[in-house]
């Protein structure tokens, strides 16, 4: 396994080398082929350490992962490594190697625990054992939790619409970003994200209870949307069109209110790059409006150009979102 060399510059192979050993921590062609690559020349090593750092001022490294990396003030320059020294390339894939698990060790918690998941830009049509069906929306993982006297989901991570099976004996729940959704035979959307957790009604009617002591019960009609701000713990009920209510189906992300930041989260499932705003006010700004999943960065360009925002492409896999 390679990295283009020719037509790339270091700082682009560095990037890519994230990315692939992120995605692949246990590989071990990945792992002989990143030691050499990162033993063929210092400037690689500051490419790869500058790439790092970058990922860390964007809020996508802990700084526990950045000084795992093997760059200690005053180190010799990588050109005084042998080639042929397998144990010190060992040790720097070890140390990158923790440095990205740290990365991305809840996603591999989350896969860990699910019975289906989505990748990024992937649906997928599930037909649960009685009857009812899901289709899970893209980047999204899902546990089951049925047993005799009870039909139940978990939701993980991302979102999910649901046509659940009438059975009276055995009501259906789903749970996850902090909510508890009930109901008998309905169609719904549920939506987990980092700062909030949704649930829409198509049809039918749910009954929504948030996962603490003493928290009001809601009863939701057809068209009606409850919002969970995990912050705040505030929970708000609003009307929505049926129409629009999982039309991600449909690859249309429809938006009542809600911040950039969330919405960016939401487009960033369909989106093969890393997408960050670090401009908290811009990202805490409150749109409402139709994005095409089909076409991420038309989309991210369309959210933030109106609030003088630009989606500046750092390489094939960053993005960065800034004022003008």
């Amino acid at each position: 396994m390679t990295i283009d060399s020719k037509t790339k510059t270091p700082s682009d192979q560095a990037t890519d080398w994230l990315i692939l050993i992120r995605e692949n921590p246990e590989d071990p062609s990945l792992r002989s082929a990143f030691e050499a690559w990162l033993l063929e020349a210092p400037e690689h090593r500051r490419e790869w350490e500058e790439t790092c750092a970058m990922w860390q001022a964007l809020g996508q490294m802990p700084s526990s992962a950045l000084e795992a990396l093997p760059h200690p003030a005053g180190a010799p320059p990588m050109r005084r490594f042998s080639l042929t020294s397998r144990l010190v390339g060992a040790a720097v894939f070890t140390g990158t190697a923790l440095c990205l698990l740290l990365l991305a060790g809840p996603s591999l918690l989350i896969r860990l625990q699910a019975d289906f998941v989505t990748d990024t830009a992937q649906s997928r049509s599930i037909t649960l054992e009685d009857g009812s069906s899901v289709v899970l929306a893209a980047d999204s993982a899902m546990a089951l939790a049925f047993s005799g006297d009870r039909r139940g989901v978990i939701l993980l991570k991302g979102e999910a619409f649901f046509d659940v099976a009438p059975e009276k004996t055995r009501p259906f729940t789903v749970e996850g970003g902090g909510l508890k959704v009930e109901v008998l035979g309905t169609a719904f959307d549920v939506r987990v994200g980092g700062d909030e957790t949704a649930v829409a009604l198509a049809r039918g009617a749910v009954k929504t209870s948030p996962d603490r002591a003493g928290a009001a019960e809601h009863v939701l009609a057809p068209g009606g949307m409850l919002t969970l701000d995990h912050p705040s713990g505030g929970i708000t009920v609003s009307a929505v069109a049926i129409a629009d209510i999982g039309s991600w189906r449909q690859g249309r992300l429809h938006v009542v209110d809600q911040t950039i930041g969330s919405v960016i989260e939401q487009i960033q499932r369909y989106h093969p790059a890393l997408i960050s705003i670090p401009d908290r006010s811009l990202a805490n700004r409150r749109v409402s409006g139709i994005y095409d999943l089909n076409s991420p960065d038309q989309a991210l360009g369309a959210l933030v150009d109106p609030y003088g925002g630009k989606v500046r492409k750092i390489s094939d896999y960053v993005r960065v979102i800034s004022r003008l």
